[in-house]
């Protein structure tokens, strides 16, 4: 059986070692003709990639549309570099005094980019740029970039799987139920899960398509070996892996998801709650007062 996988940027953990301000670096102001290019983009329409069903939008970056997916386990925005290479008005970062940590083997550069996003608006916004040929090799639609928690943090979505309604806002039914669990300092949500009676945490990561669990986690057990096609920011390839058998995850008190086959991975990898977990579902993003990156729910 083969079973396609994808895991793309939401699954490297890539963070800057310095502070960057980005109010104290020049931006040039994008073209008059800019403003006659937007008024034909549809800024809230969300859509879902054929193939690996993340959720795709049509942004501005410097007055340019750029196509993006809607990432909850990528730390920062993040742009293909031939993208970012044909983007006017760029005002490039000097990158050799900044540390970046992460799993990718890659070198990224930095920008500073006017953007919008849904009804999102950042007028000087810090942007990683590093290749994610790999990552398009794996999808239907050919993305610019990734959305990452740094904007999603503070911009309230729906993903109502149920009924396949994707929209920027809060829904207008249904009860919403609290994900808990820790937070990092981008904002990522350890979601606190259980199956089989077994707690445990899982980075909620709408940029993953498949959901990844330590073996010590998965109370269902082992199913056997499969043959996955495997992506992430650097490289695609086809790999035996681990497949559990069918289990489900409770995410809140009385909310079960989908009955999901999660890939088995070690401790050396990302456990990841990807799409294929929350079909079915209804996640729901909402900014809050008491937090900078806003409250995940999910709708009883």
């Amino acid at each position: 059986m083969k079973k396609q996988v994808k895991f793309i940027f939401a699954a490297v953990t890539l963070f800057l070692g310095t502070t960057l301000s980005a109010s104290a670096l020049p931006l040039a102001q994008p073209e008059l003709a800019a403003a006659e290019q937007k008024a034909t983009v549809d800024l809230m329409k969300m859509e879902r990639d054929a193939r690996c069903k993340q959720v795709l939008v049509t942004a501005m970056v410097n007055g340019q549309p750029m196509r993006m997916m809607l990432d909850t386990g990528a730390s920062h925005t993040v742009l293909h570099d031939e993208s970012a290479a044909k983007l006017k008005n760029a005002a490039w970062i000097d990158t050799s005094h900044i540390v970046f940590k992460g799993n990718s083997t890659q070198r990224p550069k930095m920008l500073i980019a006017a953007l919008e996003v849904g009804p999102g608006v950042s007028p000087q916004h810090p942007v990683i740029v590093v290749s994610l040929a790999a990552v398009r090799s794996m999808m239907a639609e050919k993305i610019d970039g990734i959305v990452g928690m740094d904007l999603l943090g503070s911009l309230p979505f729906t993903f109502d799987l149920r009924n396949n309604e994707l929209y920027w806002g809060a829904p207008g039914k249904g009860s919403l139920v609290p994900i808990s669990g820790e937070r990092d300092v981008f904002g990522r949500l350890f979601a606190k899960l259980k199956c089989g009676g077994n707690d445990f945490s899982l980075l909620l990561d709408t940029g993953s398509s498949v959901t990844r669990v330590f073996k010590k986690d998965w109370k269902p057990g082992v199913a056997g070996e499969i043959t996955a096609h495997i992506g992430d920011v650097d490289t695609a390839s086809r790999q035996k892996m681990t497949e559990g058998n069918p289990g489900k995850i409770e995410i809140a008190p009385g909310v079960e998801l989908k009955e999901v086959s999660p890939l088995i991975c070690d401790e050396t990898e990302h456990a990841i709650l990807g799409m294929d977990a929350l079909e079915g579902s209804a996640l729901v993003h909402l900014p809050s007062e008491t937090s900078p990156h806003g409250a995940f729910f999910i709708i009883r």
